[in-house]
């Protein structure tokens, strides 16, 4: 079932690139917590049990498994960061193990033997009287393989007093509307060619668009009578059966596991959720009740200075997560809601600054100055002898020694500076200008007027040249040459003689 697509519009191809699902993997437990914690429960105690990559958040969801299903949390036997369509086929690079062993749980449910499970289990505490959790199951068994034994299976599976009188022993909820039928392979397809048996068929999505699996369900809801402020424990699971090949994965939706028909919610927010140093946040509840109680815990380094009201404000110093508690009239004694927002500490950008000289500049030379970060913003201080001081590289051409700091602000918002001294001498790397190396003697140097010149040669002309090599008209006598009206700098000196021609350098100084 390989697919070779030609799309001839560009602006299909950017359409195409906008909208389709992306997946985050790893997410936190806090993450996790936060996602799956419905309207009118409080999840607690929660664990994950899959290998790393194999788990996700996803977001834009909706194109790829139906409008009503846009993000939330991802499970799979094998790798959960490709998952954009179209549908691979046998071609996928995700059909490989994830590495993640099976359970009794997932034999179970499947019947078999099951491999790469991905599971997360936790306690949940419902104020209502009905638990709903809407998901989409997908596999890249479709269709080969949904005749005969292998058995691909999503659980949801729980724990806990039945209304109905006894106790749920790990029942799975995870069923086809109005049955006792698990959500499977086998038990949702339209045969191994998509054209029939139909089993079930009308849960069924063959070749999902912008999805990478090759089978899906349309979007159902998982639900359950339960007795309201009871605890019940809960697993929410995904297994390969009989192999570890043709991965599968369920895709579970933002405040998945919710009270149906609660209408009181909240939700917890931070002024920041990206921090570059120690500075000030605000945490605000959204919504709830006018007679209701709010309090709030964080980790080690919140430093929150206050705990209860709707506002309050936190001095984090490193990254940290905080857990509103929410209690009123409707939720259960003892067991209020909870929402937990993180906050993460980005690092400072490190870089170097580097010169373009290798050495000391001589009065009047120039150096190119580079900071070596990226993309940003950029303030040279101070802004003396530089032709910019806003860019990343600027040119300094200094009279005096400097010592230059850079201030760099990345993408971020994230900031940090460095520096760099460019050092200046008036005779820097000429010390030869004294003394009669080649017949030739010149003083004083540096020098303010005349600059006196000896040699045992008889001279047919005398020239002087600026550092950009350009003829000079200067007053030359017979010994010394009038440099009063030249500018500060270095300058070369031209002596033609009977028997070769020679350059020396001087320093004009005012």
């Amino acid at each position: 079932m390989i697919k070779n697509i030609l799309v001839p519009v560009f602006c299909m191809l950017i359409q195409t690139a906008t909208s389709q699902i992306s997946s985050n993997v790893n997410p936190t437990i806090s993450q996790i917590q936060s996602l799956l914690q419905g309207n009118g429960n409080v999840i607690t105690g929660l664990t994950i049990t899959c290998p790393s990559g194999a788990y996700a958040t996803f977001n834009n969801g909706a194109p790829a498994l139906g409008g009503s299903l846009n993000s939330g949390i991802l499970l799979t036997t094998g790798s959960a960061t490709n998952i954009a369509g179209p549908p691979s086929g046998f071609a996928s690079t995700d059909n490989s193990s994830s590495g993640g062993g099976g359970s009794a749980l997932g034999n179970a449910l499947s019947g078999g033997t099951t491999f790469d499970g991905c599971y997360i289990n936790f306690m949940i505490t419902p104020s209502c009287s009905t638990l709903s959790l809407n998901y989409v199951f997908a596999s890249e068994e479709y269709p080969e393989y949904s005749s005969g034994t292998i058995n691909d299976v999503f659980g949801f599976v729980i724990s806990g007093l039945n209304p109905a009188g006894g106790t749920y022993n790990q029942a799975n909820i995870a069923t086809l509307p109005g049955t006792t039928t698990p959500v499977s392979i086998q038990n949702v397809n339209n045969g191994n060619a998509n054209a029939g048996p139909c089993v079930n068929c009308a849960y069924y999505i063959a070749d999902p668009p912008g999805l990478v699996y090759d089978g899906a369900t349309t979007v159902l809801t998982a639900s359950t009578s339960v007795v309201p402020c009871q605890q019940y424990t809960m697993t929410i699971g995904v297994w390969d059966d009989s192999d570890g090949i043709f991965d599968s994965g369920v895709f579970l939706d933002i405040n998945g596991v919710a009270c149906s028909g609660y209408t009181n919610s909240i939700n917890a927010a931070v002024s920041s959720s990206t921090l570059c140093s120690s500075q000030s946040v605000t945490l605000t509840a959204n919504g709830g009740l006018a007679n209701a109680s709010y309090s709030w815990t964080s980790s080690s380094n919140g430093n929150l200075m206050s705990t209860s009201g709707q506002t309050v404000t936190a001095n984090p110093i490193a990254s940290s997560s905080y857990t509103l508690s929410y209690n009123d009239s409707t939720t259960c004694v003892g067991v209020g809601l909870q929402e937990i927002v993180d906050i993460t500490f980005l690092s400072a950008p490190n870089f170097s600054v580097s010169s373009s000289a290798s050495g000391t500049l001589c009065t009047g030379q120039s150096a190119t100055l580079t900071a070596n970060a990226g993309v940003g913003n950029y303030t040279w201080t101070p802004n003396s002898f530089l032709n910019v001081d806003n860019a990343q590289s600027v040119v300094s051409t200094p009279t005096t020694s400097t010592s230059y700091t850079v201030n760099y602000e990345d993408m971020n918002g994230c900031t940090n500076s460095a520096g760099i001294n460019v050092s200046v001498s008036v005779c820097t790397g000429i010390n030869s200008l004294t003394g009669n190396k080649n017949g030739i003697e010149i003083y004083p140097n540096p020098v303010s007027s005349k600059l006196y010149f000896a040699s045992d040669f008889n001279f047919i002309n005398i020239k002087v040249y600026d550092q950009n090599g350009r003829l000079l008209i200067v007053p030359v006598n017979t010994d010394y040459i009038n440099c009063s009206l030249l500018n500060s700098g270095v300058y070369t000196i031209e002596f033609k003689t009977d028997r070769s021609t020679f350059y020396k350098k001087f320093v004009k100084m005012d």
